[in-house]
């Protein structure tokens, strides 16, 4: 019997996001043995921000993380998560209740009989909406209680999870890159690089319909591929692609009054959300209370009583195990370097690389090191606030301007948010979708992503942006 190959394995049996999400916590448990401690000093600035001193890196005593001190890390990352953990179970929650009432299986029904031949419009629509969130308004996380709906959306419409996941998640990460005035990432990078505000709008923009029109047209591609031909979806054979014929009585779909007013309130919940977070600098603590609130409401609406909506935050919050588990698994990576005082070591040793480089050179690696540095440094600002004053001395010194110095650190930290398996783990535990299916999908549009951001940092380097 011929032997199969890791690649042939995994595919016919792909391995468990956590199995996937642990192998790369001992891998930075390791790294801790091997990466020689060390630390950048850190002042406040002007914002009461604090970031790295650019020149004064230097090694400390040696403090690897010991196995016991691994899980003690894991624990530590699970306690570090809770404001996402408790967003991603009281959204899914609120969606739960909705979801077993019957309001968005009847709206994608009424969706369905108005659009008929133009339903696949509504996801390039939907793309945009969120590529908008997230490039002016800085919305990542905040958008993850909409996973369900858009999955099913794409579940019904007769495509898979994959597609509604993209829908959502690779339209809102394009949006933060492409950032127009992300505040997050693009407002930290350019105070501390001493670059005015929102400055250099013009490329950006150009920059986030180049980038927005690549991932519309491979996603369609992908969905119109499988709309055709179930079989060919990558979660095929795990069943994931719906055999239900919602056309065939989508002329009788209609909402009751009940739904009706949990519809206006689901509406309700997303404008808040992004008013509050535009206006009134919402974050987690409150998106996740405005969840809390609105699925107990939901609950009233439709007439449930007390206990019964307490059981349905039992029975749709253990729905959400896994979703929570690679969270949590996730976030220890990080945590584990943090610890071992290896993450400046990391970021010292690839700014080294910059040295004595110049021109387009100093531009393309800038860029390289920016999509490096977010593996070890998933948080934007976080990583805005380490890297950019290095990036932005190295910026003077090569010749180039600062301006392009925050451009690099956008592409960077935004477009490897879909390859890492920082994020890419957690995301597929909430999409609850298998890494290698993902992986599969998503490696080619990368490559292409990645092709596109080399292209205009040349040009922005020519233009003298």
């Amino acid at each position: 019997m011929k032997k199969q190959s890791l690649i042939q394995k995994w595919t016919v049996d792909p391995p468990n996001s956590f199995v996937f999400i642990f192998a790369f916590i001992i891998i930075a448990m390791v790294l801790t043995y091997i990466v020689p401690a060390g630390t950048y000093d850190r002042v406040e600035n002007k914002m009461g921000q604090e970031v790295v001193i650019a020149d004064s890196f230097h090694y400390t005593a040696s403090s690897p993380v010991s196995p016991v001190k691994m899980f003690q890390c894991v624990v530590a990352a699970f306690v570090g998560s809770a404001d996402i953990i408790f967003c991603i179970l009281f959204a899914y929650c609120f969606i739960g209740i909705m979801v077993r009432n019957g309001v968005f299986d009847t709206v994608i029904l009424i969706l369905i009989r108005k659009l008929r031949s133009r339903v696949r419009l509504l996801l390039p629509i939907i793309m945009v909406t969120f590529g908008l969130m997230g490039s002016v308004a800085g919305l990542a996380e905040e958008t993850f209680g909409l996973f369900p709906v858009c999955i099913a959306l794409a579940v019904a419409l007769g495509y898979d999870q994959i597609v509604g996941g993209a829908i959502v998640y690779l339209a809102v990460f394009t949006g933060f890159a492409s950032a127009t005035f992300n505040p997050f990432t693009l407002g930290v990078a350019q105070s501390i690089a001493d670059v005015p505000l929102y400055s250099g709008l013009g490329f950006r923009l150009i920059c986030w319909i180049v980038f927005m029109t690549i991932l519309i047209l491979y996603v369609m591609r992908y969905a119109d591929k499988i709309k055709k031909d179930p079989a060919k979806s990558l979660l095929y054979v795990e069943g994931a692609v719906s055999k239900r014929k919602q056309e065939t009585n989508s002329a009788d779909a209609s909402l009751t009054a009940r739904q009706t007013l949990c519809l206006v309130l689901f509406c309700i919940v997303m404008v808040s959300i992004v008013a509050g977070a535009i206006l009134f600098g919402w974050y987690i603590a409150e998106i996740t209370a405005i969840f809390l609130a609105a699925a107990i409401l939901a609950g009233i609406i439709f007439g449930w009583s007390a206990n019964r909506i307490a059981e349905s935050f039992v029975e749709i919050g253990a729905e959400t195990m896994f979703s929570i588990l690679c969270i949590g698994l996730s976030n220890a990576i990080c945590g584990i370097m943090d610890a071992g005082c290896i993450t400046d070591t990391i970021v010292h040793g690839m700014a080294s690389v910059l040295e004595g480089t110049s021109g387009y050179l100093s531009g393309i690696l800038m860029l390289v090191v920016q999509n490096l540095l977010n593996f070890f440094i998933p948080s934007g600002p976080g990583q805005a606030m380490v890297s950019m004053p290095i990036m932005s001395s190295l910026a003077d010194v090569t010749g180039l301007s600062r301006q392009l110095s925050v451009l690099a650190f956008q592409f960077g930290d935004g477009y490897s948010n879909i390859f890492w398996p920082t994020m890419v783990c957690m995301m597929c535990g909430i999409m609850k979708i298998p890494v290698t299916k993902w992986y599969r999908f998503m490696a080619p549009l990368f490559g292409i992503m990645v092709i596109a951001q080399v292209v205009l940092l040349l040009i922005a380097v020519g233009i003298g942006y």
